[in-house]
Parts: structure tokens; C-alpha cells; sequence
């Protein structure tokens, strides 16, 4: 009984009790690592989570991603400890209720421009009275078996993460920062570029002062950063310093793609002799 109520042997519920240790963990200071879900098959979503990544962003901005074969690839990450993000279509109200009711234990809202779009984007994610978020937790309450422990827990563990993605934004970054409710703040230097007229030239000096703006403003407030972007290995320790703690270093696209493309060169190269 105790099992099908969700609850470990001492008798504590497990829901949401993952993304609680992962705010804890980078309240203290600590560095996540994570990466990118696009494809839809659940096999995905189980790998990568049973590889250990400390979280999932699952792109639904820009991948095939519809409500039934989400559900199924957050139930892929049962009995693993990543949590599993969701970058959302927009910052929509309705879609974000949909995706938390689903359990999504994260979201990250793209293109959030205004101190008022960022305190949106927090009021969606908690319940009353300070937020606005519909009851009905279906999944993320374990059916409804588990739902005091959800209700009691929904607002300080769920995950928000506004995106920056509009070079407007630093106008008016210190309000921005300031919004009560937000546990880490993304970037979007591609996005960012093109508000700013520079097109895919993430690396301009323009684009890669901002991030460093934005970077030692949320390191000042404790609020862990985001790139956005997948970064190697080598440039780890430095983003650390800055404050970008919250680290993404593949996708499963990347994954396929790459070794796909490796895989077949090797053995082009071993048949040469």
C-alpha cells in the first residue's frame, strides 16, 4: 500500500521531493548539470535519465513535443534523480498549468522581456494566494494519492526559469532580478542577438557583454544562471565563475547526430587501410 501511495520506506512522499534537493543544492552554491530532451520516443528521456544528469530540459518550444508523449517521457525519468524541466511554447499561462498538472517539476519560459512578463511567468507556477494557478494536479499528485503532500509542497518547489532572450531586457534588469518567486534565470544569446541586430553572432562583444552583465547581477542575488546553450568542457570552470551554474552540455540530438557521423567516418577510415 504504502508503494502505491508513493511513499519510500520511512513513509515520506516522493513527490517533488527531487527538485526540493536540487534548489537546495544550488541555493548552496552547488553546479548542475544537465541537458537537452527534443526527441519524443520515451527511450530518450530514460536514457539520458538514467545516465545521471542532475536535470532535463525538454524543449517544447521548438520540438514535436504534444501533452500525451510528454507525460510519457517525465514518467521515463520515474526513480531517477533528474528533474525534468520544461522550456514551454511561451510564457502561457494555460500551457504552464497543463505542463505542472502533467508533473513537470520545472518550467522555463522563453522570451520573457518585461518585470511584469517575469511576474506572469512566477504567478503561473504557484497556487493562491500568491499565485494563480488552477488545482488539478492530476499526475503530479500521484493520481490525487498523494495530494496534501503536493499541495503543501507545490509552491516552494516548483522550478521558474525566465528566459532573457531580448537585449531590452537589461534596461530594466535589476527590477527584473528582484522578482520574488524565480530560482534561476536562462539566457538566450541567439535569440538575444537578433533584438539586437546581430543576428546568430552570439559571440559578438555586444551579446557576450550582456551575458556577463547578467551573469554578475544574478551571481550578486544568489539566483544560479543558464546559458541556454550547450558549452564543452573546457570553458566549465570559467562559466562557473561567473555564476552560470546551472550548466547544459548536450542534447540527444547532438548525441545521435554526432556519433552517427563519428561512427561512420571511423569505419570509412578503417577500410582505407
Amino acid at each position: 500500500m504504502a508503494e502505491a501511495e508513493g511513499l519510500d520506506r520511512l513513509g515520506e512522499s516522493h513527490v517533488l521531493r527531487r527538485t526540493l534537493a536540487f534548489k537546495k543544492r544550488l541555493a548552496e552554491g552547488g553546479v548542475a548539470i544537465g541537458a537537452w530532451l527534443s526527441l519524443t520516443d520515451p527511450a530518450a528521456a530514460e536514457i539520458l535519465g538514467s545516465t545521471g544528469f542532475d536535470y532535463l530540459i525538454i524543449d517544447t518550444e521548438h520540438g514535436a513535443w504534444d501533452l500525451q508523449p510528454l507525460q510519457t517521457a517525465i514518467m521515463a525519468l520515474n526513480g531517477t534523480d533528474t528533474v525534468p524541466i520544461v522550456r514551454a511554447p511561451w510564457n502561457d499561462h494555460v500551457r504552464i498549468k497543463q505542463l505542472l498538472d502533467l508533473g513537470v517539476e520545472g518550467i522555463l519560459a522563453p522570451m520573457v522581456r518585461t518585470v511584469e512578463e517575469c511576474r506572469d511567468l512566477v504567478a503561473a507556477c504557484r497556487y493562491p494566494p500568491v499565485g494563480r494557478r488552477g488545482f488539478g494536479p492530476r499526475r503530479a499528485s500521484n493520481y490525487y494519492r498523494d495530494i496534501k503532500t503536493y499541495e503543501a509542497r507545490a509552491n516552494e518547489a516548483i522550478f521558474v526559469m525566465p528566459q532573457i532572450e531580448d537585449i531590452a531586457t537589461l534596461d530594466v534588469l535589476d527590477d527584473f532580478l528582484d522578482v520574488p518567486g524565480i530560482d534561476a534565470v536562462a539566457v538566450g544569446p541567439n535569440d538575444m542577438s537578433g533584438t539586437a541586430g546581430l543576428f546568430r553572432n552570439a559571440n559578438h562583444p555586444t551579446i557576450l557583454a550582456a551575458i556577463d552583465t547578467i551573469a554578475a547581477k544574478a551571481s550578486a542575488r544568489g539566483i544560479p544562471v543558464c546559458l541556454g546553450v550547450n558549452t564543452p568542457p573546457q570553458q566549465q570552470r570559467a562559466w562557473v565563475a561567473k555564476g552560470v551554474r546551472l550548466l547544459l552540455v548536450t542534447s540527444d540530438l547532438e548525441l545521435l547526430a554526432g556519433g552517427a557521423r563519428t561512427s561512420l567516418n571511423a569505419n570509412r577510415e578503417a577500410l582505407k587501410g
